[in-house]
């Protein structure tokens, strides 16, 4: 995640760019278009044609992936064609199949990055060279397609990815090799003049995407693992269960409460109301006593 502040750059969109070898490229197909012109001028534009698609394979962007936890990203830019079950290929080795396929579309317009969609360590990597003669990637499965295949694994989880381009050309790489650690967002490999990107994942992650939705590469946030099953944060203790309610038929009549004493309490009250009643007799005796007594004493004390 980067914390640039991009309010202060003049052109904050322009993140993209293009390699050292489509300059140089370019430049090279172009000065042979030139020559060619000079033999004959409409020979020129092959030159020309040729630069432009020089450019478009080597074209390149920054991207800053979202900083969080267990977070599933584009591997590529492109559009999502389809969201289903699917089960992976053998290459990719990834067991059961219980698993959503993302296939994402891939235009030769769009940047050549393969991105890590996921943080953890590449397993394993498959490359599978392609034919010259199927140059353009027009379906997933054409024969002929340079195909690479890359999983990667984090402990539990893991996802993997096939990708597929034209066979004409050094059109499809991949950086890393097994064992590698990677983290979200690293570039990983190259995919040349679009083609096409299977991405699995577990099927209780909760795709977010929809088809027809457009993709940017280590930005996009396809899904959470774990994410498609919220309510195993949310359940409470099993032993927390609440007791079930009685719902009572509206036409029933209330019950009234009655008081239910024990006989040893009527006792226990009786008791206690004599040791009262005896207690305040005793009280009022003492007092007329004293009256009485101060009486004689005042009366003694005139006699004398």
């Amino acid at each position: 995640m980067s914390d640039e502040d991009f309010s202060r750059k003049s052109f904050p969109w322009l993140r993209a760019g293009f390699d050292l070898e489509g300059y140089v490229g370019a430049l090279a197909a172009w000065l042979v278009g030139i020559l060619l012109g000079i033999v004959w001028a409409p020979l020129f534009w092959i030159g020309f044609f040729a630069a432009i698609v020089i450019l478009f394979a080597t074209r390149t962007a920054e991207r800053t992936s979202p900083d969080a936890e267990d977070l599933i990203t584009a591997p590529t830019d492109g559009v999502v064609v389809a969201v289903g079950g699917a089960t992976p290929p053998d290459e990719l080795r990834m067991d059961g199949a219980r698993w959503t396929r993302i296939r994402i579309s891939i235009g030769p317009t769009k940047t050549n990055g393969i991105h890590a969609p996921m943080d953890g360590a590449i397993d394993h990597v498959i490359l599978e060279s392609g034919d010259p003669a199927a140059f353009a990637a027009m379906k997933p499965d054409r024969p002929g397609l340079a195909v690479a295949f890359v999983s990667l694994e984090s402990g539990e989880r893991s996802v993997g990815m096939r990708l597929a381009t034209g066979g004409l050309g050094p059109r499809l790489e991949i950086a890393n090799e097994a064992g590698d650690a990677v983290r979200l967002g690293r570039n990983i490999g190259t995919l040349r003049l679009g083609g096409w990107c299977d991405l699995y994942v577990p099927s209780d992650v909760e795709v977010l995407p929809r088809p027809g939705q457009t993709l940017i590469c280590a930005e996009t946030v396809i899904g959470r693992f774990g994410g498609a099953s919220p309510d195993l944060f949310d359940r409470e203790d099993e032993d927390e269960i609440p007791a079930p309610q009685v719902e009572e038929p509206e036409d029933a009549e209330p019950v009234e409460a009655e008081l239910v004493i024990d006989e040893e309490d009527e006792l226990t009250l009786e008791e206690l109301a004599g040791e009262d009643s005896k207690t305040e007799a005793d009280e009022d005796e003492d007092v007329s006593e004293m009256f009485a007594r101060l009486r004689k004493e005042a009366k003694k004390m005139q006699d004398e």
